[in-house]
């Protein structure tokens, strides 16, 4: 089912990523981690459809998109980085993406955040945030966004890891192996990642060569 919506704000959270809220039909509800399919009516982007996460919980009285857009593809996020307040946006019911086993280690790679955001909010609502833990890797320090709401939910369990500079506050190294050995001690709970395919298939890879079990390890794109 197509339901339209009108677009209430758009933030500017950094250089490329957008935070959209979202007027909230009436009898609309969704869990944490769930995305939708998303749609502009719109000649440049007619006939194409993109799957977002809520990063809002189910609690607000809006819905809340966290999206980071490429105006270089000429696609759906250079659209989205058009939009104004007032303009209509088009969604989906609800759909399943991450499947929670636990506490557990989140790691993820620039816009892969998205999925992870409602999540870690949901856990602090209910005091469950203990044992949990999140890598989040960024080129550089301007593209890290909500770091401070992420300092402030897991405290020394938020990693930020840039990969092309150092700054101060933040590791600086690329997902490997080696890395994970050296922050990570258990290997046996549940991981989580999300990201661009060659992100997640690396972290994947050094998982298991470490002795993390595949069917513990969530794996979106």
């Amino acid at each position: 089912m197509e339901i339209p919506i009108t677009l209430l704000k758009k933030e500017q959270l950094t250089h490329d990523v957008v935070r959209l809220t979202l007027e909230r039909p009436k009898d609309y509800f969704f869990t944490a981690g769930q995305a939708i399919d998303f749609r502009l009516d719109k000649p440049e982007v007619k006939d194409k459809v993109s799957p977002f996460t809520f990063t809002g919980l189910n609690t607000d009285d809006h819905l809340e998109l966290t999206i980071k857009c490429y105006p270089s593809h000429h696609g759906m996020t250079e659209q989205v980085a058009k939009l104004q307040a007032g303009d209509e946006v088009i969604i989906s019911e609800p759909f399943d993406t991450v499947a929670l086993k636990g506490p557990g280690v989140f790691i993820a790679g620039g816009t892969g955040m998205t999925p992870f955001i409602a999540i870690l909010r949901q856990k602090q609502e209910e005091n469950a945030l203990t044992g949990n833990s999140l890598f989040f890797f960024n080129k550089k320090k301007e593209d890290v966004f909500m770091e401070d709401e992420f300092r402030e939910l897991l405290g020394k369990g938020f990693h930020s890891v840039l990969s092309q500079e150092e700054a101060p506050g933040h590791l600086h190294a690329t997902v490997n192996a080696e890395f994970l050995k050296a922050h990570i001690t258990d290997f046996h709970q549940p991981f989580y990642t999300c990201g661009p395919e060659g992100f997640v298939n690396a972290v994947k890879s050094a998982l298991t060569s470490l002795g993390a079990s595949e069917e513990m390890i969530d794996v979106q794109f």
